[in-house]
């Protein structure tokens, strides 16, 4: 059992707003990565509180202790002490306050505790794989083991078809995005002239369900522009054109989630106070995650003070792709999962992008499914 009531009482006995005053640096420097780890787990969707007494209104964040049993979660040991990884879930409930639904987006968050480096591997939701559920296996989309067995049958999900040690969860729905954008003074984001109109089709949709004005929020015109919450939440939701660097449907639109979170991450190293306490209190009611206090007070301090890096990479590649097999679902992403493991692995535990690992090894196409559609016939 996670110990959070001690940690929650030492932080609210011996934390003040006044170690915030300039001759407190050290303690504001710490306050500002807290609340950028915040936005990092959160936003993409976790909450790390910052130690103030502030604390109060966040108290009741919504934790979720999943099991800490490795062989519950899809693997048998650690893989790397230096790495901590986090499942990041976006779902695609309408519910402000729900967290249960299918993941519309996937994210693995991999920190190095040695060299601060952050690594956003996206995982397509469509992605046809292996869901081992107790009553059996199923063959489906990635997004449906959130569905059937919420976040604990994801996570196992992901580290038995991508040969992961994720033992940690955030999830964030819709709504949550808005609030953090909007908590952080919103931010930039370049529009083409052809996402306008679904970008628009959004903000309008999610508006009316959060009784805000089309008119007000609509983006009149294409380029670079300070955009609010719902106008971002829009602008993530796009995938049926391509975005500013010609990427379209779901890899455009995991390319959008991704930009905008590494945004979010930018606005919160230069956080003023009121606006650490505006943003504690916007990501609470919207995440759910496993992660402790301690547990993200510590990822935040150990990690994000060695001025950590991003990279990113999306899990399958267009050239990864084969021929949709026979199925009862419909349309899915088929590839060779084993040889996306491995590019995954190589990304994560390694240090070896993907276009490097490939160029090494070339793509494996392996039609894996076929054996087991004739053992059912």
């Amino acid at each position: 059992m996670k110990n959070q009531d001690n940690f929650q009482e030492n932080l609210l006995q011996n934390s003040s707003w006044n170690d915030l005053k300039p001759k407190k640096k050290k303690k504001r420097v710490k306050i500002i990565l807290i609340s950028v780890a915040c936005v990092l787990v959160v936003s993409i969707v976790a909450a790390v509180v910052g130690g103030t007494l502030y604390i109060r209104s966040v108290l009741d964040f919504n934790f979720n202790e999943i099991t800490s049993n490795p062989q519950e979660l899809g693997f048998e040991e650690v893989k790397s002490d230096d790495i901590v990884n986090v499942a990041l879930f976006g779902l695609d409930t309408r519910d402000p306050y729900s967290f249960e639904g299918r993941s519309d987006a996937i994210i693995v968050l991999s920190v190095n505790k040695t060299d601060g480096k952050i690594k956003l591997t996206s995982i397509l939701r469509d992605s046809f794989v292996p869901i081992e559920k107790e009553d059996g296996t199923v063959y489906h989309i990635l997004n449906h083991a959130y569905f059937a067995g919420g976040p604990q049958l994801a996570i196992k999900t992901i580290n038995q078809v991508y040969d992961l040690d994720i033992s940690e969860y955030a999830t964030v729905n819709f709504f949550g995005i808005t609030s953090i954008v909007d908590a952080v003074g919103g931010i930039e984001i370049t529009f083409t002239e052809d996402e306008l109109v679904y970008v628009n089709s959004a903000i309008d949709v999610f508006g009316k369900q959060l009784g805000l004005s089309f008119e007000e929020n609509k983006i009149k015109k294409a380029g670079t522009q300070h955009v609010n919450g719902i106008q971002a939440l829009g602008y993530t939701s796009v995938r049926s054109t391509a975005n500013a660097d010609g990427i379209s449907k779901d890899y455009g639109r995991t390319d959008r989630q991704r930009y905008v979170l590494q945004q979010l991450f930018n606005k919160a190293v230069s956080m003023e106070k009121l606006q650490i306490i505006n943003l504690i209190k916007a990501l609470t009611p919207y995440c759910e995650t496993s992660l402790s206090y301690t547990e993200m007070l510590g990822l935040a301090t150990n990690v994000l003070l060695q001025k950590p890096t991003f990279e990113e990479a999306s899990i399958p590649s267009r050239s990864f792709l084969m021929k949709q097999p026979k199925n009862d679902v419909g349309d899915v992403l088929y590839y060779d999962l084993d040889y996306a493991s491995k590019v995954m692995h190589a990304f994560i535990y390694e240090d070896i992008k993907p276009e490097n690992y490939i160029q090494q090894n070339p793509i494996q196409k392996n039609d894996w499914y076929a054996e087991i559609r004739k053992a059912k016939q």
